[in-house]
């Protein structure tokens, strides 16, 4: 009985050791390092204004001088993608309008509206925040379309406005298209402003 109980003992080791042998042929163990780099977002405001002769230029750093009232401005605003992958992009559009004493004046008439204007392009709409989004993905290198191409001082602005400094400051953000939502409007990771 001693005798087939050690024979099957070392018939059971034996078993064990090849089958460890085996498991451990087919089994193997490395590491690998990987670097990923992410793309970039960046972008750029680009204002642009049209001549009487038809030909863009880009917007003076100035602005526009001898504005009058019910007067059309040419300011052509859109927005570049400048780097490596596609983005959603925000604009905020803010306005502030300063008499020839440098005081600031009153950006709406009372009982007549605002004393400037502009018509937002069909791709943009405006959030809750103030933003205007652009409602389909950038991709590299290229610009979404016109934010808006004419300014309009209102008729109704009076003698306080003569001489002023109108200022339109157009500040945008983008966070990346990719895996980042499927509309603008559900998009995450946007600047705090």
């Amino acid at each position: 009985m001693k005798k087939k109980l050690l024979t099957l003992a070392m018939a059971v080791s034996c078993l064990a050791i090849i089958t460890a042998g085996t498991l451990a042929y087919f089994t193997s163990e490395d590491t690998a390092h990987n670097v990923i780099t992410s793309g970039g977002i960046n972008i750029e405001v680009v204002e642009k204004t049209q001549g009487e002769d038809g030909i863009l230029t880009d917007f003076p750093e100035e602005g526009i001088r001898g504005v009058m009232p019910g007067s059309d401005v040419s300011k052509i605003v859109s927005v570049k993608n400048t780097g490596e992958s596609e983005a959603w992009i925000r604009v905020r559009v803010e306005a502030d309008v300063k008499g020839i004493d440098g005081a600031d004046l009153p950006l709406s008439i009372e009982g007549t509206g605002p004393v400037l204007t502009y018509a937002v392009g069909s791709c943009w709409i405006l959030g809750e925040d103030g933003y205007y989004y652009y409602t389909v993905p950038v991709a590299p290198g290229q610009f979404t379309e016109i934010l808006f191409d004419t300014v309009t001082f209102a008729f109704e602005i009076g003698n306080e406005y003569q001489g002023c400094t109108a200022n339109i400051i157009i500040a945008a953000q983008a966070v990346q298209a990719s895996i980042n939502g499927e509309t603008v409007m559900d998009a995450k990771g946007w600047p705090e402003s």
